[in-house]
């Protein structure tokens, strides 16, 4: 019988890694098939373990559509869409308007350095069960600083979410960022499958003394079906002493490819934002750990997230607003790819009909190996 083995994969991806035994052509020439030992002639034959074919049954991609002044598009239909993957336009089998009730893990950062934001932070509980949580969502409240805690677990009450977070204290001085986000992205592989898994960090688009490794929170994110959102300063010395007009440095990493101004349109404070799809791109391709500026930006764009520059009360509350609007009002279209691709990570391209529209979606998904 073979085994079937569930993954949840990027885009929303599910694989099943099959093992089935290897073709003819596969097996060493000699090899008995009755051979129990895996041996022919003094040599190893691999096992069932290295013969793992891996399968793709399902790539599952958000999808958020605005006009040119902004505004949601409810209206478009699953004809408007395109999916390449691989190059290849995919038959999109699954076609939906945000059905999905949303599990959201709250990641805030705690850290003395965002003393400013607290009165601000405090204030934002209300906003967030509302337009977020909404009606049928539940969430997890997690912080982070020297330490990383777990402040509320996964509930749907409003009220005990709301407190919580009116409650926060910002003393330590470390920020752990990553930890907190592949913190947040265990608790959220535990929601059932039938949910849309959202992680929203409120804080400084920095990390110190982290064990964990962007590039692996964002693969993790992807595995798990998680789409990134982030709220705050991109960096303390950018937001905090920069011009309302002042666009923040885009340094993000040495060999990375440069990002460049221009869409999705200005953000919360009128400045042009930063297209950071080539970079994030980038990043889910490499092993390492190179970006050093604007994580949480690259973080967002890698898993077809946002990041939303706010400081003040009101730009809090948009960015809340905008971010639970969004997640209400998704198309989420589901395909199952024509070939099997390859290990790693794989490029998509959503497209939409319609002309003079603004689309975001997840770049692409990973594929992973049986462990």
């Amino acid at each position: 019988m073979a085994r079937l083995t569930e993954f949840v994969c990027t885009t929303a991806s599910l694989i099943l890694l099959t093992s089935l035994p290897a073709p003819r052509s596969e097996m060493q020439s000699g090899m008995s098939p009755s051979d129990p030992s895996g041996k022919q002639q003094g040599k190893e034959v691999p096992q069932a373990k290295d013969r793992l074919r891996v399968h793709v049954n399902e790539v599952i991609v958000p999808v958020t559509v605005t006009d040119k002044s902004g505004e949601l598009v409810l209206d478009l239909s699953k004809s408007d869409f395109h999916v390449l993957d691989g190059g290849a336009e995919q038959t999109i089998d699954r076609f939906d308007l945000a059905g999905d009730p949303l599990a959201v893990a709250l990641v805030i950062e705690t850290s003395s350095h965002i003393q400013v934001m607290a009165r601000v932070i405090h204030g934002m509980g209300t906003v967030f069960s509302e337009t977020v949580m909404a009606l049928s969502g539940e969430a997890v409240v997690i912080t982070y600083d020297s330490t990383v805690e777990v402040r509320q677990p996964f509930t749907q009450d409003h009220d005990a979410v709301e407190k919580v977070i009116a409650g926060l204290e910002f003393q330590a001085p470390e920020r752990k960022l990553y930890d907190g986000m592949a913190k947040a992205v265990a608790l959220l592989s535990t929601r059932p499958l039938s949910y849309r898994r959202i992680m929203l960090v409120v804080g400084e688009s920095q990390d110190y003394s982290s064990e964990a490794k962007l590039r692996e929170v964002v693969e993790n994110a992807h595995l798990a079906d998680i789409t990134i959102y982030a709220i705050g300063p991109s960096s303390t010395t950018a937001d905090l002493r920069g011009a309302p007009g002042e666009i923040p440095p885009l340094k993000i990493a040495k060999h990375a490819p440069t990002a460049t101004v221009g869409p999705p349109g200005p953000d919360l404070a009128g400045r042009p934002q930063a297209d950071l799809l080539t970079p994030a791109v980038w990043l889910l391709m490499r092993g390492t750990n190179e970006i050093k500026n604007h994580q949480l930006e690259v973080a967002a764009a890698a898993t077809g997230g946002v990041h939303y520059r706010a400081l003040r009360d009101e730009t809090i509350r948009t960015a809340l607003d905008r971010i639970g609007g969004e997640l209400h009002a998704q198309y989420v279209l589901s395909y199952a790819p024509s070939i099997d691709p390859p290990l790693g990570f794989n490029e998509i391209k959503v497209t939409v009909s319609r002309p003079s529209l603004t689309l975001r979606a997840r770049p692409g998904y990973y594929v992973s190996a049986a462990q």
